[in-house]
């Protein structure tokens, strides 16, 4: 049975409208995040390491990462080219180059949402170097934002994250933002558009961050905490 109650009728698309969170466009079309997102992660040995390895063409598969990273040899505005440079969104270009700009060598927005993502990882037991980098850059997401993270807390679980159980409540348009990524992340279907993340009216640059950080965490793993500058 459809959750719409106009289903099969001349009114359903303003329904499916009437139920979208305000100013998020319906999931009909556009270009969607998931493909720049590496749901497996981490990091893999290259074939040539000798040669890729020094490449930053071949970043998201250089089996040196961590070293590089502490070596100041990529920086944040390398992964970040590597992970987006593919799109055509100027907006997003835009956005993605003022961020590089304005790195200050931390990867959490915050003191508080790196002590909420570390709690949750001790509380379960899980060493952030073992833990699965979509796991990693869900709960990124999900304690980005402390309402959120009210609300997601009690359906966090070693092996993953139970979304049917979130109910969102009193949710501001970036904590939405930031739930939508999460999901989008953990089931691999579209549920935010890059325009949309593209958009500063919609997305502060604090949940922008939030976003971009996560993606970044998904292709590369954890070690992109390593990174200072």
């Amino acid at each position: 049975m459809s959750r719409l109650f106009m289903y099969g009728t001349s009114l359903e698309g303003i329904e499916k409208l009437m139920m979208a969170a305000p100013n998020f466009s319906p999931r009909d079309s556009g270009i969607i995040i998931q493909n720049y997102f590496n749901c497996d992660g981490g990091v893999v040995n290259c074939n040539n390491c000798g040669s890729n390895a020094r490449n930053r063409s071949y970043i998201s598969t250089c089996f040196y990462l961590k070293e590089k990273l502490n070596g100041n040899e990529i920086k944040y505005k390398d992964l970040v080219k590597d992970c987006f440079g593919r799109l055509k969104n100027n907006t997003l270009r835009i956005r993605l180059r003022l961020l590089s700009n304005n790195f200050k060598g931390e990867v959490f927005l915050n003191h508080s949402h790196k002590k909420r993502c570390y709690h949750l990882l001790q509380k379960q037991d899980m060493d952030i170097r073992d833990t699965s980098p979509s796991y990693i850059s869900i709960l990124f997401l999900l304690t980005a934002d402390e309402v959120l993270w009210k609300l997601s807390e009690p359906t966090v679980r070693a092996n993953g994250f139970d979304f049917s159980q979130i109910h969102l409540r009193q949710i501001s348009t970036e904590g939405y933002a930031l739930y939508q990524t999460a999901k989008t992340i953990s089931t691999g279907k579209e549920h935010i558009r890059i325009s949309e993340i593209a958009d500063e009216d919609l997305i502060n640059d604090i949940a922008f961050k939030a976003i971009i950080n996560a993606s970044l965490i998904a292709r590369y793993g954890a070690d992109i905490f390593l990174i200072t500058k």
